[in-house]
């Protein structure tokens, strides 16, 4: 480099001009989210008790949210009614369904959707028997002529291809 850049770096000015600007970058990473989150409010304002349409949008709020988790009962019950009719023992978890329907209020409601949630996980299914596809089934070839079901079925699958 050139020392009579070096120089030029040295001089007050230039020591006073780059501090500002340091200052001035460590304030705005400092300071910057105070003055984003301000024009945030000024834009969007949040709502406020003094509104009149807030306890309507509460009530609102809160009947969906009560309908949602008696939606979600229903669901539970229908399901307990139908392992009931399988046969499976499912008789006290109706009862901890009705109980969890009963705590929906505002204040429990998470805990009463998690009680339903855990009820349905619990309910008993009936086994089911699955039979494995042979590679025929899944990947049949279309060329190949239908093989007869005789008593001759080696020799007339030689000749077929």
């Amino acid at each position: 480099m050139d020392l009579d850049f070096l120089l030029r770096l040295l001089e007050r000015r230039v020591i006073a001009g780059i501090l500002a600007a340091v200052a001035a970058l460590w304030a705005v990473d400092r300071y910057g989210a105070y003055t984003r989150s301000f024009f945030e409010m000024k834009l969007n304002p949040p709502a406020s008790a003094e509104s009149p349409y807030i306890a309507d949008i509460l009530k609102d709020v809160e009947k969906r949210e009560h309908a949602r988790v008696r939606g979600l009962h229903r669901a539970v019950s229908a399901e307990i009614e139908a392992a009931r009719r399988q046969g499976l023992p499912v008789h006290e978890l109706q009862n901890l369904a009705d109980d969890a329907l009963a705590r929906d209020s505002a204040a429990y409601r998470s805990v009463a959707i998690e009680r339903l949630n855990t009820l349905r996980m619990r309910i008993p299914q009936k086994k089911t028997f699955t039979k494995t596809a042979n590679s025929e089934d899944l990947n049949p070839d279309l060329n190949d002529a239908p093989v007869p079901k005789t008593k001759y079925r080696a020799r007339v699958r030689k000749t077929a291809r």
